[in-house]
């Protein structure tokens, strides 16, 4: 029996409840919109929009402004990774300020911070992600070269590629690899950096050469030898042929060897 009274009284309080509920609906009263918005539309408390478009478009003027600062004149191409969502705002003046921490990486991804300002105050900070891709004409091999031998004019030819590395790390004239020689191994369609090259050997270990020194601004000239192999522009040791002394000289050419 007081079960069954138990049941009658919770029903009743539900009936209740809903009936309550029904008609604040009919009134049309929200109990959403008034415990978020405080009774207002997210319209009215937020009646400003930036979209991503914006956003993007701001990374992508920053990346060009630093570009240009850096005298990048190549081809380039930025593309959007990552897009920015759009961004509500209270009333107020709306400013951007966009920024890129450390420098431009090339054939990777690109951060740039843009930071919203309303009456000049931070108020949210974004970031858009763009890859940066630069592209030039550079000398490639044709064919495979082998270390320490010279390369023909026809072993080499000009295609564009992506790069890397900042200006003049990559050759992109045939007269930039004459008289030289690879450092390492270089594959057929594999692009020529600069140090990837070297001046070829020109005085071998034993080979007689002429010493050159300056004596009181008169210049002395003698017989020597080479102890050790060396490029133009090398320091290599010497012995002078009359003295046997040791010594230790540039290469000027194969067969000078000027005397520190």
């Amino acid at each position: 029996m007081k079960t069954k009274r138990s049941r009658l009284a919770i029903r009743s309080i539900l009936c209740m409840l809903w009936s309550g509920f029904f008609c604040l609906l009919a009134l049309g009263f929200s109990p959403r919109a008034e415990a978020i918005y405080g009774g207002n539309t997210q319209a009215e408390v937020f009646p400003q929009m930036v979209s991503s478009q914006k956003l993007a478009g701001l990374a992508r003027q920053q990346l060009e402004l630093e570009l240009h600062k850096c005298g990048e004149d190549r081809r380039h191409v930025l593309t959007l990774t990552t897009n920015p969502t759009n961004v509500r705002l209270p009333a107020g003046k709306v400013t951007f300020e966009s920024e890129i921490s450390g420098t431009l990486r090339y054939g990777g991804v690109q951060p740039v911070h843009i930071s919203i300002m309303l009456d000049q105050k931070l108020y949210r900070r974004v970031i858009c992600y763009y890859r940066v891709q630069v592209f030039e004409k550079v000398l490639v091999a044709g064919a495979n070269l082998p270390l320490e031998t010279a390369i023909s004019p026809s072993a080499v030819h000009v295609e564009e590629r992506e790069v890397t590395g900042g200006k003049g790390r990559y050759l992109t004239k045939a007269e930039d690899i004459a008289g030289r020689v690879p450092v390492r191994y270089i594959r057929m369609g594999q692009p020529i950096e600069q140090n990837m090259l070297q001046n070829p050997i020109v005085v071998h270990s034993g080979a007689p050469v002429r010493l050159l020194t300056n004596y009181n601004g008169v210049e002395v000239s003698a017989e020597g030898v080479a102890l050790q192999k060396g490029r133009i522009g090398e320091v290599i040791k010497v012995r002078n042929a009359r003295s046997a002394k040791t010594l230790r000289g540039k290469v000027i050419d194969a067969a000078t060897v000027k005397i520190e």
